[in-house]
């Protein structure tokens, strides 16, 4: 496989977003068994894997020109996106469909690797056709959750791990220390703390457990 640095200094990262049908392509030629992935570290593996499927590194919502794409250990949670990205949209109550959330899920193809060995099991593509129960349940797991966070707003009281009612989405603690101050950054909305630490939207672990 390509060296991530090389890959940076010949731009090669630097092409066009691809779409879904093309990562689908992709993703039949692949042998994993050339591929040196991590086993441990998923922020360096999802960063290789999309190298070798062409995808560019970009701050963009989506990964991809029409959808999202997840690498994710089976039996583990995967991670959606930020809260503090979504606060706004939560308050103002934008309709799932349009939210961020709903955006990146609406489209996802999913690669999920062993935890113990490592290996990838397969990966599968989910939208709103193909899986229409999951696509339903994500909303309403969504709406459960958004408005358990506005109560939260209202009240101004802390936030902890909320679940859906279909145990689908959730959120949790996702966070990292300060490296100067060894502090957490706290989750602040209208200057008031929502938390004294980030947060993000997960889907469970037994989703990824039923998906492969």
């Amino acid at each position: 496989m390509k060296n991530f640095s090389l890959l940076q200094e010949r731009g090669e990262m630097n092409t066009p977003r691809i779409t879904v049908a093309e990562i689908q392509s992709k993703l039949e030629t692949i042998d994993w068994s050339l591929l040196d992935i991590p086993k441990t570290n998923k922020g360096e593996r999802g960063q290789l894997i999309e190298i070798a499927l062409g995808i560019p590194n970009s701050s963009a919502l989506m990964d991809l020109a029409d959808g999202e794409l997840k690498t994710f250990t089976i039996g583990e949670s995967i991670a959606c996106t930020q809260l503090n990205h979504c606060l706004d949209e939560i308050s103002t109550e934008t309709e799932f469909a349009k939210s961020k959330v709903g955006l990146k899920m609406k489209q996802t193809v999913f690669i999920g690797f062993d935890k113990a060995t490592g290996q990838c099991k397969g990966n599968v593509t989910t939208n709103e056709i193909s899986h229409p129960e999951h696509h339903h349940q994500l909303q309403e797991d969504y709406e459960f959750i958004c408005n358990k966070i506005r109560l939260a707003m209202k009240n101004e009281t802390e936030l902890f791990t909320i679940n859906g009612p279909n145990k689908l989405l959730q959120i949790r603690t996702k966070a990292s220390k300060n490296p100067k101050t060894g502090l957490y950054a706290p989750l602040m909305f209208n200057g008031k703390m929502l938390k004294n630490k980030g947060m993000a939207f997960y889907l469970c672990a037994s989703f990824g457990k039923k998906l492969l």
